[in-house]
This record gives C-alpha cells, sequence and structure tokens, in this order.
C-alpha cells in the first residue's frame, strides 16, 4: 500500500493560498453584485442571478479553504488540484472555443485562470520536492 505524499517544503503551498486570497476577496465581493456579469466577466457572460451565485459560491468556499490553508497547507493541497482541474477545463471548453468563434472572452478571468493553471503545478512540485 502506497503512502500519501510528503511536501517536503509544505510553506511554499501558502504562496498559492496566499494569491488566492488576494485574488478572491475583490472578486467574491463583486459576485454579490447583480452587475457581476459586467464587471467580473467583463460582459462576456450573460447574467444569470443563478450562475453568479453558483460561482460565488464556489469561489467563497475556495477563500474560506485557501485561509485555511495558511494555517495548515498539507491538508488542503488537494484544493490546488481542484482549481487546477476545473479551470484547465473552462478554458478548454468555454475560452478557447468562444476565442476560436470571435466571441467575447473574460480576459480577466481567463489570464488569471491560466496563470494558476501554470503556477500552481508549479508550487505543488517545490513543496514536494523542497
Amino acid at each position: 500500500m502506497q503512502s500519501a505524499a510528503t511536501f517536503a517544503n509544505p510553506d511554499i503551498l501558502r504562496i498559492a493560498y496566499a494569491a488566492n486570497i488576494f485574488i478572491l476577496v475583490p472578486v467574491c465581493w463583486g459576485m454579490i453584485a447583480p452587475t457581476a456579469a459586467a464587471t467580473v466577466f467583463q460582459g462576456a457572460v450573460a447574467e444569470s442571478a443563478g450562475l453568479r451565485l453558483l460561482v460565488l459560491s464556489l469561489w467563497s468556499a475556495i477563500l474560506a479553504a485557501s485561509i485555511c490553508g495558511l494555517i495548515v497547507p498539507v491538508f488542503f493541497a488537494p484544493l490546488l488540484l481542484v482549481q487546477i482541474f476545473y479551470k484547465t477545463l473552462w478554458l478548454a471548453l468555454f475560452v478557447w472555443p468562444a476565442f476560436r468563434a470571435g466571441a467575447p472572452v473574460p480576459w480577466g478571468v481567463a489570464g488569471t485562470f491560466a496563470a494558476i493553471v501554470v503556477v500552481w503545478p508549479i508550487l505543488l512540485v517545490l513543496a514536494l520536492r523542497g
């Protein structure tokens, strides 16, 4: 039976958690307003109260878990993997097709997601290797 991954330098994970907090506090605040589609998504996603609240719920959960991750970084490491997977899917299944079709793309969110998809795996590897 294999054991769980051992992090040689778990403090590196705190960089990702701190970045999540820095990014998500203003974004979650912006998602509360009915104008979120125009501000957070730069008008590239149609306003829908249900979708807005679903995204707010997800991002608020990531924000809360990131705050906890500052305290217990290894326990919350799977959160970073979840972010990598869902953000990659959104970029591949929404942003890329919209870009190819010439449709509006929320480049602020897309750029942030792309940076996370690139940087979080690097931080995870560095934390594992020390």
